[in-house]
């Protein structure tokens, strides 16, 4: 009975003890720091350039000036790697890769440009082509990529955004790998095939973080990456969707 009353009164002194409060929660970004950032890969996205102007570097801001709206205003559907030759090609070409380098806003600006450069120039093969084009297309893709993928799966301004170039990268390097009239370019599937794999965690055991966004939000895009056939049927099914005249052969 001693027992049993020390018991007692253990349990209503512990009950006694007020609760120790969680910790406040850590306040993180909600919002995209740039409104609707995925309105700026779509039609009518230079309307919205300006929104952006804001967002970039001063010292990148003459280059940014002179070359942010070639690829909008460019006419002509020239091949994409003859254009990328050009001085104009070149400046933009440079202007991307600096803004790669800068802020997630700085970096939705560069995707702005290469996803332009991929709808105003020319990188079906046709019949008898080659998948230099579309290569160049999917390798602006993938420099981007490289960067961005894994913190753009933590960040409200990237993270639609990255999955949508991981889409399109998919469809020009499909295009590519297709481009043989017989079989398939070993190279370019398998160079497609290691980077997407490596950058989701596709077939491995563990999935990245940029993979389980991939998953999430397009399960089928993601399964196929793992299958020994054509892994990139599903990005190439999504692409056509967010961008159904993005055909790479400009309007």
């Amino acid at each position: 009975m001693g027992v049993a009353v020390l018991l007692l009164a253990g349990a209503v002194g512990v009950r006694g003890i007020p609760p120790t409060r969680p910790p406040a929660p850590v306040d993180g970004p909600v919002d995209p720091s740039v409104a609707e950032p995925m309105q700026l890969l779509l039609r009518g996205g230079e309307r919205r350039l300006e929104d952006l102007a804001g967002f970039v570097a001063p010292e990148r801001l003459v280059a940014w000036s002179a070359s942010a709206r070639v690829p909008f205003e460019l006419t002509g559907c020239p091949r994409t790697a003859d254009w990328l030759q050009t001085e104009p090609g070149q400046r933009v070409e440079r202007l991307v890769e600096s803004l790669r380098r800068g802020s997630p806003e700085e970096a939705l600006a560069a995707l702005a440009l290469v996803v332009q450069i991929a709808r105003s120039t020319s990188w079906d093969p046709g019949f008898f082509g080659g998948p230099e084009h579309a290569e160049r297309v999917g390798g602006l893709l993938e420099e981007w990529l490289r960067v961005w993928a894994q913190p753009a799966a933590a960040d409200p301004t990237l993270y639609e955004p990255a999955l949508a170039a991981a889409l399109l990268y998919g469809r020009a390097m499909r295009v590519a790998y297709e481009s043989k009239t017989v079989g398939r370019h070993a190279a370019t599937y398998e160079r497609a095939k290691a980077f997407l794999q490596t950058a989701t965690g596709a077939g491995a055991s563990r999935r990245t973080a940029f993979g389980e966004a991939l998953a999430t939000r397009y399960p089928r895009a993601f399964e196929l990456l793992s299958s020994n056939g054509d892994f990139l049927l599903g990005c190439e099914e999504e692409a056509r969707v967010l961008w159904p005249r993005l055909r790479g052969s400009c309007p």
